[in-house]
């Protein structure tokens, strides 16, 4: 899952959006780094993207990459999936795709500011970065998915082969379509009971 996934099942779950956004730039345990508030995000953003790449359903949508791509398609997959989920949003959302989005910002600029905390440089440019050039509604488009994939290349010579993913995604677009809802509503419910038993567990 990539970033308005993980935006949209923070919401579902009622968990704080920035720490599910903020979890890709932690290592190690975020216990007494952040607020509570925020570690929660990071585990429950750590539960996602563990469970559903252990579903049978994601791993047989991996087979549609040839051999030498494979190793990289978890993540092309992540990708497509914020693309599936914004061309599927009335199926899972019940407003409307643009004010889920200005409230998401709106919530996640919010929480910075009250964090009593410091939050990682890079976590805080690439934040402000996604809002200001309106990644999340361009993931609309199936087009944008290569722009997006060969930015994410370069960042180190191994990541290269990831770019040539795209048009696997591109050819395979409605197979994978096809798949996501089931998929989806299958993180959302493992989500939802995560979220519950992070609650549980509170003192």
């Amino acid at each position: 899952m990539n970033f308005l996934a993980h935006l949209h099942i923070a919401t579902r779950c009622q968990s704080q959006l920035m720490g599910n956004l903020l979890a890709d730039f932690v290592r190690g345990k975020p216990d007494g780094r952040f607020s509570q508030e925020t570690v929660e995000g990071v585990y429950l953003h750590r539960f996602v993207d563990g469970y559903i790449d252990s579903l049978d359903t994601v791993k047989a949508c991996r087979e549609l990459f040839p051999k030498p791509l494979y190793r990289y398609s978890a993540i092309a997959l992540d990708i497509f999936w914020d693309h599936a989920l914004a061309t599927q949003w009335s199926l899972f959302h019940p407003s409307g795709f643009e004010p889920f989005l200005r409230d998401a910002e709106h919530q996640c600029r919010a929480a910075i500011s009250r964090e009593p905390f410091p939050l990682p440089e890079h976590f805080l440019h690439l934040h402000n970065k996604m809002w200001k050039e309106q990644w999340l509604p361009s993931y609309q488009d199936i087009h944008t998915l290569p722009f997006v994939l060969k930015r994410m290349s370069a960042r180190s010579p191994r990541m290269g082969p990831l770019a040539e993913t795209a048009h696997v995604l591109i050819e395979h677009r409605e197979t994978l379509l096809a798949q996501f809802p089931s998929i989806y509503s299958d993180v959302l419910h493992a989500a939802s009971t995560f979220k519950a038993q992070q609650k549980e567990k509170r003192p």
